[in-house]
């Protein structure tokens, strides 16, 4: 049995979720907020399984009830409810930690869904949405300096092609270098970033790379 809790400042909304529900023998709704200032009281009173969360709301807005919820031991994961019109706000509740995006129009068997998803421990992200999300997590980061040490040129260089998708042999003939100067390289870069893998350094180059 899933445990939800429903937060929404509408209580027509709230209403609507909870019809939503009716009827799916694996979910019970065990409480309902009205704002996210409500929740964390609500959480310790009705241990809910999942938070289904809004993000615009009057007194305290979905991310920051998010972020203050997960600060928590034990938390529970958060599915926020979005509109296309809230990309600060969707950036905001993904820095947060919550577990999932939904829209608030969607078919209710989606919301059912990911509700579903989201309790089982994954994450769901609407498709419909999907570019707003990425489009707000590419913003809500901006480029820092390197945590230790400090690339040379060649290896900024390097980094930056990482960054492109390119392979070990396209980096070598870009730069006019042999191939295991480039993962000589490659291993710098991984040890004075901190990097575990070429993954996290494509990660890396998009975020502090122009």
């Amino acid at each position: 049995m899933i445990r939800l809790l429903l937060v929404d400042d509408q209580q027509l909304v709230r209403a609507g979720l909870a019809r939503i529900f009716d009827g799916e023998p694996d979910v019970k709704i065990v409480g309902e907020c009205a704002d996210g200032d409500e929740v964390m009281g609500a959480v310790t009173r009705c241990a809910p399984d999942v938070v289904l969360m809004d993000v615009r709301m009057k007194r305290l807005d979905g991310a920051e009830a998010t972020r203050l919820l997960r600060a928590r031991p034990g938390a529970p994961p958060v599915l926020v409810l979005t509109m296309f019109d809230d990309p600060e706000v969707v950036a905001a509740a993904l820095a947060a930690g919550a577990a999932g995006f939904v829209l608030k129009d969607a078919p209710g068997e989606e919301i059912i869904q990911a509700t579903r998803a989201v309790a089982a421990g994954k994450g769901w992200l609407d498709p419909a949405v999907t570019p707003h999300v990425l489009r707000a997590y590419r913003t809500a980061f901006r480029p820092r300096p390197a945590p230790s040490g400090s690339l040379s040129d060649r290896e900024r260089q390097v980094l930056e092609l990482i960054g492109t998708g390119a392979t070990n042999p396209e980096i070598a003939a870009r730069l006019h270098i042999a191939e295991g100067t480039v993962k000589t390289h490659i291993g710098s870069i991984f040890t004075k970033l901190g990097l575990r893998d070429r993954a996290a350094a494509v990660i890396y180059a998009l975020r502090h790379t122009p």
